[in-house]
């Protein structure tokens, strides 16, 4: 299978430092071409009559022409006008070794804000492209990374979508352009590059699809009703020839997904890598697929290709060009919403929640991108999971994660039909005002010694708890579920008198609190609401002894954290974000001093527990 390959390749691909991209980059053809509408028809043409690769759709960045002032970094540039698709030349961009690299300077700026950037790009000899846009500044930029299928040579269009921030990049005002190249590790590396355009965007919020691979049991079993709990519909690839094979779903069922507004999308995998094939047979394979997935009345979702082991050669891609609306296969990156090479679009291994997709969500809510993500069979235990399938709290975190970002989840036909966008916005998020979360309940208890309070409830909803002890013994308070579940049950772990404060998440249901104790205490709950304006901006130090939390805090980046505790006992540190979902950042005994990341919500908690002097510098 392709799974694992498609997991590595994202983790070395977002794994990589914007130092290698370093490039310099002088401008912008102000008067493009095109009419600057951004619309497109969905096959690839950009809605235009020019020849594919190139597109009249939008505006002309740079045609690679004698009057833009590109400049080689790593490796060589020359101009070839015998591959020019738009004007007088495109451009090479070579090196001997795994990276070539070019860069044009805009002194006067270009805006890129709610624009989204294409380039056609010929492929010799390279594993992924990249576009680097630098915005007031080396130290505010954004980066695009699209991996390029491991057998295709030949011609394609890249939109990119962008997978890395640093800094506060400000889009109306782009300062420099870098593309690079990165091939085989020992070289060398070879791409023409051509008709590089900025399209309007075609919405103004984020956007999603959830790939439901092979149509498992599972996606239909589980992850159809949540996803219709909130009013989202699926893409389900599946081979026809499996349908209704062992562990597969049937006719019926995805039937029932199409009905509900699912694409049933064809996935030809039973054959194999489609480039391993000659060309006649690959345009069999894929016909019969359509047929097959018309004949069961799927003919919005037979318009849409995914590719069998992310796999596309030159061949693969005219033929899915001739016969498809979309096609789709691991790329690494997010996607831009007005799509001119929409035969190509990116997806992502969706499982890898902190290792690229949490991010690529985040960015497609601040850049109103689309990301689309693979999601493999869902498990329920966690003894059954495995590199090849999602755990159910973590796909329910996804979801959670999206709803709170305000991506609305869409389809492949929502994305080639021009429908992306809502009738009315998610009221999740911090863009439109509203709470990020929503004020739950009070309660206070008090008593001396051991014992268990009575049974109260929470909202669904973060839980801040103060608490005082003035005993010399062990302090815990345990929190116990009647009917719902906590993000971290032990809500207090102390020693000695005196006081302190913790941090939480809870699920709507019913609860009561087990107290072990030598003395007198008090205990006060409370579930604030929480809006944008709550939030506190990077970077905080803080310090404390003993129990504590630092937040809401407001991050668009992952977090970097350096810490340090100066006791004997158990340090931990808990992060939370917005959706409930908590990642143990900390977990030492005694002294320690350290650095660590966390990939952030749209608002972040950190829980401290320790048994002595702590520092936190959040950055």
């Amino acid at each position: 299978m392709d799974i694992d390959s498609s997991r590595r390749r994202l983790l070395a691909a977002v794994g990589v430092g914007s130092a290698s991209l370093a490039g310099c980059l002088d401008f912008l053809s102000d008067g493009g071409d095109g009419d600057g509408n951004g619309n497109g028809d969905g096959n690839g043409s950009g809605g235009d009559n020019a020849a594919w690769p190139a597109s009249n759709s939008g505006e002309l960045i740079s045609d690679f022409g004698e009057d833009d002032d590109w400049v080689p970094r790593h490796g060589e540039i020359e101009p070839a006008p015998d591959e020019a698709i738009t004007g007088d030349q495109a451009l090479v961009i070579e090196s001997d070794k795994a990276t070539a690299s070019t860069g044009l300077a805009i002194p006067d700026g270009v805006d890129l804000e709610n624009w989204d950037a294409s380039m056609a790009v010929k492929v010799d000899s390279a594993n992924d492209i990249r576009l680097e846009v630098l915005a007031s500044g080396r130290e505010n930029h954004l980066t695009s990374i699209r991996q390029i299928p491991e057998a295709y040579e030949g011609w394609l269009r890249v939109d990119f979508g962008y997978i890395m921030k640093r800094g506060e990049p400000d889009l109306s005002n782009v300062t420099q352009l870098n593309i690079v190249v990165k091939g085989p590790e020992s070289g060398p590396t070879r791409v023409v590059v051509d008709d590089l355009r900025r399209t309007e965007a075609a919405v103004d919020s984020g956007k999603a699809i959830l790939a439901f691979y092979d149509g498992l049991p599972s996606h239909f079993d589980i992850a159809a009703d949540m996803l219709e709990e909130r009013g989202w519909a699926g893409a389900v690839p599946v081979d026809p020839d499996r349908i209704g094979g062992s562990g597969r779903m049937n006719v019926s069922q995805l039937q029932q997904l199409s009905e509900q507004g699912w694409d049933v999308c064809s996935y030809p995998e039973s054959g194999g890598p489609l480039p391993d094939q000659s060309a006649e047979k690959q345009r069999e394979r894929i016909q019969q697929s359509i047929s097959a997935l018309e004949s069961y009345e799927f003919a919005d979702g037979a318009r849409h290709f995914f590719a069998p082991g992310d796999s596309m050669d030159e061949t693969t891609h005219e033929i899915v060009r001739e016969h498809h609306e979309s096609g789709f296969l691991f790329g690494a990156s997010p996607n831009s919403t007005s799509p001119t090479g929409p035969h190509m679009t990116s997806l992502i291994w969706g499982p890898d929640l902190h290792g690229g997709v949490r991010r690529a969500i985040n960015l497609s809510d601040q850049y109103n991108q689309l990301t689309v993500l693979r999601i493999p069979g869902i498990v329920e235990d966690e003894a059954d999971s495995n590199a090849n399938n999602m755990l159910l709290e973590n796909f329910e975190h996804l979801l959670n994660h999206l709803e709170h970002r305000g991506v609305d989840v869409v389809t492949p036909s929502d994305m080639v039909d021009g429908t992306m966008d809502s009738e009315s916005e998610s009221d999740s998020g911090t863009d439109d005002g509203g709470p990020i979360l929503e004020a739950g309940n009070e309660h206070t208890f008090d008593g001396s010694g051991s014992g268990q309070t009575g049974e109260f409830e929470l909202a669904g909803s973060g839980v801040e708890c103060r608490f005082s002890h003035e005993g010399s013994g062990d302090f815990t308070v345990e929190g116990t579920a009647i009917e719902g579940d906590l993000a971290h049950e032990l809500v207090v772990d102390t020693t000695g008198s005196g006081s302190g404060k913790s941090f939480t998440f809870a699920d709507e249901g019913t609860y009561q609190l087990d107290v072990q104790a030598d003395g007198e205490w008090s205990i006060e709950l409370d579930q604030p609401e929480v809006t944008s304006s709550d939030l506190t901006s990077l970077p905080v130090e803080q310090s404390g002894t003993g129990s504590s939390f630092v937040g809401p805090l407001e991050s668009e980046d992952d977090i970097s954290l350096v810490v340090s505790h100066e006791g004997d006992g158990t340090f931990l540190v808990d992060g939370f974000d917005s959706s409930g979902s908590r990642e143990q950042v900390v977990n030492k005994t005694g002294q320690f001093e350290g650095s660590r990341s966390y990939a952030v919500g749209n608002a972040t908690w950190f829980n401290v527990e320790a048994t002595g002097d702590w520092e936190l510098l959040i950055e």
